[in-house]
């Protein structure tokens, strides 16, 4: 019997917050992702390096920073994959106000930020840029 095996999705997802990390990883890989975490910059720097397979995207918790450092901690650890320029960031807004819930804001070419209103709406961002089989 020839059976055909697929590989998930990786995504690479940078979550300070003790409290959010474990629901968030058990989320996506109920979507159907490998998932590799990292608390912060220093460690998925650490984590990137020398992973074989590419990353299909980076999703990254603004937490306690403002969007530029959150995309530059992003930039930074697309950098050390490759190929580099086309893995998609997304970065899950912490604080916002009503008029932006719900939306999804191109920042970039291949990056975005996202204020959430449900976790649907990453689910469905992310089968948008890093779909499942």
């Amino acid at each position: 019997m020839n059976q055909r095996h697929t590989l998930s999705p990786r995504l690479f997802v940078v979550e300070p917050d003790n409290d959010v990390r474990p629901s968030l990883k058990t989320n996506l890989q109920n979507w159907g992702y490998d998932v590799i975490m990292a608390l912060d910059e220093a460690d998925a720097i650490q984590r990137s390096q020398g992973v074989h397979q590419q990353f299909g995207l980076i999703l990254l918790n603004q937490y306690k920073q403002p969007i530029e450092a959150t995309l530059a901690i992003g930039q930074r650890i697309r950098e050390n994959t490759k190929p580099a320029r086309d893995v998609p960031i997304l970065i899950l807004a912490e604080q916002y106000g009503d008029d932006l819930e719900g939306q999804n804001v191109p920042i970039g070419d291949h990056e975005y930020v996202l204020y959430l209103e449900d976790a649907e709406q990453l689910k469905v961002m992310l089968q948008r840029l890093c779909p499942v089989a």
